[in-house]
């Protein structure tokens, strides 16, 4: 019941579902969604859980503005039912054909698992010939296990399914006639066969002949590669070996076979330090698919001549595009060529001119401007195309640093909102053994909401990483109480919401352009006895990335907007006038949970303004370039990319490609991220 496997049987064949066909690629979301990872009772589980979710969210929604919305949800409750139903029926079956004990009871209720399945033969009409055929074939063979109750009037379900295997375990057939086209086969087959040519591929030692132990097993390999030759007439005999091995890196030794026939063919004994010396009467060399392609006097195919053309102009110089054989391939080496070129094409992110979604449509985050300050490429897949990288559940092998930094906020929040609602504790005043209590029930209720999403991975992992909860957010309240005792602080909002939950946005005038509305949660605010608001942006990790940032550039050419934010937002909340500092609070143990923040003044506001007016200025454009960053030889592969989930799919050429085109005039709109060291 793994959900892969599952999602296999679904997407395989035309599965039925009751009178519909089943629908794999929305099941597999659901279940994804769901977070279903192995086994019946959690498919139960978490469906049943997924599907109170969206019953709640559906209850939540407002009827009148988001019909839509709603008419969503209650078309995917109904995918979630029909999944379960699936599910439950497929239990069903395969429960019945264990609890049968004969084999006709057995045949019987494979038939009816069949049939569940793919349907009932009428039902197959539309079907090819030979999946029609199949199905019979399939059917006949239940039907004949169905009379050896005779026989043996117990059957075993193991004994049942190999013996099914054994009735189903015949040759394919094969695609046309016998004796027209190409047969591929091994030489074991070769024996008695009338062939007007016949290759012999992969002559190299290792595999022609094979390691074997036995001599005779040698012997009878030596007689097939005979047979094999002798099936075709003299002249019609190619013996290929590969010159090198690609994926071990070594070069291959001829087979000694190849050089006996090498030795007949040059009069004289070829030994394996000589064979690539020989003349081409003796052993044809291709050096490579490419020369190969040129030299050939025929090719082999409409493509290879294809090839063949488009190899001899590049030789010649010639322009590529304006070859006689470049149909279908045009864009194709078009974007090649704009690759290698020092101009910012539209194949490596310059969309000046093409339709850009506005980021004043919408409220923005922070995290959003942060990714094109990073790569602009990377926020043009991810947001401008939406493609995310998909997580399988059932792959997960621990909690992921995001989900367990998402617990730690959640354990958090619902902490600090309840002891704001009773009272903040006065700033000597430390958390004691009730309210660590307490904390360590919101770690196990989080905790076991997590794994009923099947986010913690494998369980002997997870009890590790769960204990490492309990100790960490315990050794923070413990720091929680020097922090307010040296700041003389008290919590007055956590998960501060501006542009959500009917919460005003943070609205930012930028000059000459648009007005921004930011929308985020900011994670705490304390405030001082003389009213000063100290804003924090709890983080998970060491911290190195904000080492500094006090003494140089507060917003590290883009890629840390949140304090300044944060900082914003809770100006508008509790006062224009107020004096804020913003900091991102490490809750690690490495950096001995330390704080990397400043003071938000006005000159790390305007500097703040600068870059995010450069940053939607660019977007605005369509202006999306690569920033790989240097490379990693450890990681193999650039600094900027290690962490990316495009990586894979990203020009491997990229680093090349962004030197190329470092003086493109369309970059200079990421020339405001640089820090010139002035305050």
């Amino acid at each position: 019941w793994r959900r892969n496997r599952v999602l296999h049987l679904v997407s395989g064949a035309p599965v039925r579902q009751r009178d519909r066909f089943a629908r794999p690629s929305v099941w597999e979301a659901l279940s994804r969604q769901a977070g279903v990872v192995a086994g019946l009772a959690d498919w139960s589980r978490k469906l049943d859980r997924l599907r109170g979710a969206v019953q709640q969210r559906r209850a939540d929604a407002d009827p009148v503005g988001q019909v839509g919305f709603i008419d969503h949800l209650t078309r995917q409750l109904g995918d979630i039912d029909e999944l379960a139903a699936f599910v439950e029926d497929l239990a069903g079956a395969l429960d019945a054909l264990d609890r049968a004990d004969t084999w006709s009871a057995r045949a019987e209720a494979a038939r009816a698992l069949l049939h569940q399945l793919l349907g009932a033969g009428h039902r197959h009409s539309h079907w090819p010939d030979p999946e029609q055929d199949a199905f019979e074939r399939v059917e006949d063979a239940l039907t004949r296990l169905g009379a050896l109750d005779e026989l043996e009037p117990q059957a075993d379900l193991a004994v049942f399914v190999r013996a099914l295997a054994a009735e189903l375990d015949s040759p394919r057939g094969r695609s046309g006639r016998f004796g027209q086209g190409i047969t591929y086969a091994p030489l074991s087959s070769a024996a008695g066969h009338d062939l007007d040519a016949v290759f012999i591929v992969g002559c190299i030692e290792g595999l022609c002949p094979s390691p074997r132990r036995e001599d005779a097993m040698l012997h009878d390999q030596h007689r097939a590669f005979l047979a094999a030759l002798a099936a075709a007439p003299p002249g019609n005999r190619t013996l290929v070996a590969p010159r090198g091995d690609l994926r071990g890196g070594r070069t291959p030794l001829p087979s000694r076979w190849l050089l006996d026939s090498a030795s007949a063919r040059a009069g004289s004994v070829v030994y394996v330090s000589d064979f690539a010396g020989q003349p081409a009467s003796v052993v044809e060399a291709v050096p490579s698919h490419a020369r190969g392609v040129l030299d050939a006097a025929t090719p082999v195919s409409l493509a290879e001549r294809d090839q063949a053309v488009l190899l001899h102009a590049a030789r010649q110089g010639d322009d590529l595009l304006r070859t006689d054989a470049i149909d279908g391939i045009t864009r194709g080496l078009e974007l090649q060529q704009a690759r290698r070129s020092s101009a910012l094409t539209e194949w490596d992110g310059n969309l000046e001119g093409q339709p850009i979604p506005s980021t004043a449509d919408l409220p923005i985050s922070a995290s959003r401007l942060q990714t094109w300050a990073a790569c602009g490429f990377k926020f043009f897949l991810a947001h401008i195309l939406g493609l995310h990288d998909l997580e399988d559940p059932e792959q997960v092998i621990d909690i992921s640093a995001r989900d367990r930094g998402s617990a730690v906020h959640k354990i958090l929040e619902r902490y600090f909102a309840e002891v704001i609602d009773a009272g903040a504790p006065e700033p000597d005043q430390p958390w004691d053994a009730e309210q660590h209590a307490r904390l360590r029930e919101l770690v196990r209720d989080v905790a076991d909401e997590l794994e009923a999403e099947g986010k913690t991975g494998r369980p002997l992992h997870w009890r590790l990483a769960r204990e490492d909860l309990f100790v960490l957010l315990a050794d923070f309240l413990h720091q929680d109480d020097d922090y307010r005792r040296t700041s003389r602080s008290r919590p007055v909002a956590v998960e501060l919401p501006f542009g959500l939950d009917g919460a005003e946005p943070v609205v930012l005038e930028l000059p000459d352009g648009p007005a921004l509305r930011f929308r985020g949660l900011a994670d705490r605010v304390d405030r001082t006895d003389n009213g000063h608001l100290l804003v924090s942006d709890y983080k998970t990790g060491k911290g190195t990335q904000y080492g500094g940032i006090d003494a140089g550039d507060p917003v590290q050419g883009g890629g840390l907007l949140q304090l300044g934010l944060y900082a914003e937002a809770a100006r508008n909340q509790f006062g224009p006038d107020s004096t804020v500092e913003a900091y991102y609070w490490m809750v690690d143990p490495r950096p001995a949970f330390a704080r990397f923040g400043y003071p938000w003044t006005d000159e790390r506001r305007q500097r703040f303004l600068d870059v995010v007016t450069a940053i939607v200025e660019g977007i605005e454009a369509g202006v999306f370039p690569a920033v790989p960053g240097d490379w990693d030889s450890f990681r193999n592969t650039h600094s900027s990319c290690t962490y990316c989930d495009f990586d894979r799919v990203c020009p491997r050429a990229r680093g090349e490609q962004a030197v190329a085109k470092v003086d493109a005039p369309q970059l200079r709109r990421r020339d405001p991220l640089i820090w010139d060291g002035v305050e």
